[in-house]
């Protein structure tokens, strides 16, 4: 994977180039569905990587502390249904002004919801994209 540099905030404004759109989304599969929604995800993210050259990142995060296979928390096969599942979070970064929309038109992302509304993977409400943007303050790449 070719590593790209992103221009700073800074250097964004003094260019007059529109600011990249950042999300963070965070999930908590049920436990016995995490596998099912982390193939969701990868799926989006190679979709992405392949064909948005405007998604410039899509990073899929899994808090190992709360994972079903995390040693003390027993094996999947074995777990209650109802026994949520590890928290996953995705970071993405859009450049180009709609490419965000672009990607919400996207058939991995069109399955992603689907799945969402029709095979209950969730043991909590996401919230809306809107709660997800964020805007850096501070830091570097």
């Amino acid at each position: 994977m070719a590593v790209q540099e992103t221009p700073t905030a800074a250097a964004a404004a003094a260019n007059k180039a529109p600011p990249a759109v950042e999300i963070i989304a965070s999930v908590v599969p049920w436990a016995d569905k995490e596998e099912r929604l982390l193939s969701l995800f990868r799926s989006i993210a190679a979709h992405a990587q392949k064909h948005e050259p405007d998604c410039t990142r899509y990073l899929i995060y899994v808090h190992p502390s709360t994972s079903p296979s995390s040693p003390g928390r027993g094996d999947l096969e074995n777990q209650d249904t109802s026994v949520r599942g590890s928290k996953i979070e995705i970071v993405e970064r859009y450049s180009a002004p709609g490419a965000l929309e672009e990607h919400t038109r996207s058939e991995p992302f069109r399955a992603l919801v689907q799945a969402l509304g029709e095979e209950e993977l969730l043991s909590e409400d996401p919230g809306t994209i809107e709660e997800g943007m964020v805007r850096c303050v501070a830091g570097f790449e």
